[in-house]
């Protein structure tokens, strides 16, 4: 999928992705979130390295390919990404200083905080 094509359907559900607007907003936006929180959203896009979800804070949520649920036992090829609206439930693993949140859905039973217990 060429980028201009998951570049497409984030906007159309966050028509001010990357602006100076939703950079504005970003700092109130992740003191509402915490690392190891678990949210549930909707795929809004697909690309080569991930999914992008909805979940609920104005601002896309990306669920890369190596936290995506089984790839650390087999390879998941775009075939096997969750198709645009289904619904995930993963934890918060990062969240970045210019709107970045990060999510992953490998062992999230064992996930306190972002750090992995043993």
């Amino acid at each position: 999928m060429p980028e201009s094509d998951w570049d497409a359907d984030i906007r159309a559900v966050f028509p001010d992705w990357q602006t100076d607007a939703a950079t504005e907003r970003w700092p109130a936006i992740r003191e509402s979130l915490s690392v190891g929180q678990t949210v549930t959203g909707k795929v809004v896009s697909r690309a080569p390295f991930g999914v992008w979800l909805d979940i609920d804070v104005n601002q896309p949520a990306l669920l890369l390919v190596v936290n995506m649920d089984g790839a650390d036992n087999r390879r998941i090829t775009f075939d096997d990404y969750p198709e645009i609206g289904s619904e995930l439930t993963t934890r918060i693993n990062a969240l970045g200083d210019t709107g970045e949140i990060g999510l992953t859905q490998q062992n999230p039973d064992r996930m306190i905080e972002g750090e992995e217990v043993k």
